[in-house]
């Protein structure tokens, strides 16, 4: 994601780039997404705007204003607790986030590593972390 290492701040947002940004205001900070989606998922809208070259997702919901409310990353460079978790293995993360004070974790059935108490979903391919998803 360029030259300065990205903090993911659970419950906050992505270093500069907090939750509840309006769409002008992410946009003014890093720019035109270079993709946009939009979803309805059970009754409720959301705006997907996809930053490819960072490895970033972002999530602006209906139920928030469409506002921005949640991330997707999957750079390398990015870090969590001031670690670069993308490409570690499963074992690695569950002993390394247990440690951290963010709740207990649960084992999703299809590849993923949830701590609801974080809004932390991880994803993993190949037993390898390949994405990391939080919220407000």
């Amino acid at each position: 994601m360029g030259k300065k290492v990205q903090q993911i701040l659970l419950g906050k947002g992505l270093d500069d780039l907090p939750f509840g940004a309006s769409q002008d205001q992410v946009e003014a900070a890093i720019g035109k997404a270079e993709e946009k989606d939009e979803f309805d998922m059970r009754g409720e809208k959301s705006i997907v705007w996809h930053y490819w070259y960072m490895g970033l997702s972002l999530n602006f919901d209906e139920s928030q204003d469409y506002r921005l409310s949640s991330m997707d990353v999957a750079s390398p460079e990015v870090e969590l607790f001031g670690v670069a978790m993308i490409g570690k293995s499963r074992e690695w993360v569950k002993e390394f986030l247990d440690k951290q004070d963010i709740g207990e974790s649960e084992d999703e059935v299809q590849r993923g590593l949830l701590y609801p108490d974080a809004n932390l979903s991880l994803w993993f391919n190949g037993g390898a972390l390949e994405e990391i998803q939080w919220g407000v």
